[in-house]
C-alpha cells in the first residue's frame, strides 16, 4: 500500500510533470478523450518520477545501485579520463539501464562528497542492444561525470549518459556537497543509462541481467575495510 508521503516528487521530476500538464490540457480541449489518456500518462509519469521509500544499509564496505534498472554489462576497464581519480587505475564498470517503468531518481552509491561533477555535452543517440553500440553511445552521447570519494580516500565515478529518451543529465551537486549512501543525487530525464565505475578490487555481488533497486542493491564491495580514516 502507497502512503501519501510515498508520493512525494522529486525535485528533478517537476519539469516533466509540467510539460506533461500542458500536454494533458491542450490534448482536452481538443478531445476529451485524449485528454483522459494523456492524464493517465500523467499519472503515470508522476509514479516514475516520485521519490520511493528506500532502505539503505549505510554499509561502509558496500556501494549501492545508484539508479533502478537492468545491468547491461560488468567489464574491467579504467577510470574515465578527464576526473580527479587516476585514468591508468583499472576499474571495474557495471552499465544500468533505467527503463519508462522504472523510478528515475538517482542516488548516491556511497557516503562521501562530491570531488567532481562535469558536464561533456554531445549527442543523444539510441542505445542498441549489443556491446558495440554500447560503446559507441559513450564516445558520442552526452554525459555527466560525477566523482564521490568516501572518508577513507575510496573513489568511485558515476557517469550518466544520455539516450534517446534521457537529454537532460541532472546533478545540482557541487564540489564538496558531502552525500550519504541512498540519498539522492539526481537524474537523467528520463530512462538514461549509467556507468558506475569502481575500484578493480572490489568484490561484485551483481550479473548482467539482473534488476537494480537504487539505493537498496549492493553492486559491490570494497576490498578491505580500512583500517583509520585518511586526512
Amino acid at each position: 500500500m502507497i502512503s501519501g508521503s510515498d508520493w512525494k516528487i522529486a525535485d528533478d521530476g517537476w519539469p516533466v510533470l509540467a510539460i506533461a500538464g500542458v500536454v494533458t490540457i491542450l490534448t482536452s480541449v481538443i478531445s476529451l478523450p485524449l485528454g483522459c489518456f494523456a492524464l493517465g500518462l500523467m499519472l503515470w509519469l508522476a509514479h516514475g518520477l516520485r521519490v520511493p521509500n528506500r532502505q539503505t544499509e549505510g554499509d561502509r564496505q558496500s556501494i549501492y545501485a545508484p539508479a533502478d534498472g537492468v545491468v547491461l554489462d560488468i567489464v574491467t576497464t579504467n577510470f574515465p579520463d578527464g576526473m580527479m581519480t587516476d585514468a591508468a587505475v583499472a576499474a571495474k564498470c557495471i552499465t544500468i539501464r533505467t527503463r519508462l517503468s522504472d523510478m528515475q531518481l538517482q542516488t548516491s552509491p556511497i557516503t562521501g562528497h562530491i570531488v567532481e561533477n562535469v558536464l561533456f555535452p554531445g549527442l543523444f543517440t539510441s542505445w542498441g542492444d549489443n556491446p558495440a553500440s554500447w560503446q559507441s553511445a559513450r564516445e558520442v552521447n552526452e554525459r555527466r561525470e560525477i566523482c564521490i570519494r568516501d572518508a577513507f580516500n575510496r573513489d568511485i565515478v558515476l557517469v550518466q549518459l544520455g539516450s534517446k529518451t534521457a537529454r537532460q543529465l541532472v546533478c545540482r551537486l557541487a564540489e564538496g556537497k558531502r552525500v550519504l549512501a541512498g540519498s539522492p543525487i539526481g537524474m537523467a530525464r528520463i530512462a538514461g543509462v549509467v556507468d558506475l565505475y569502481v575500484p578493480a578490487g572490489c568484490k561484485i555481488m551483481i550479473t548482467p541481467g539482473q534488476h537494480m533497486i537504487a539505493g537498496e542493491t549492493v553492486v559491490a564491495q570494497f576490498a578491505r575495510r580500512p583500517s583509520s580514516r585518511q586526512n
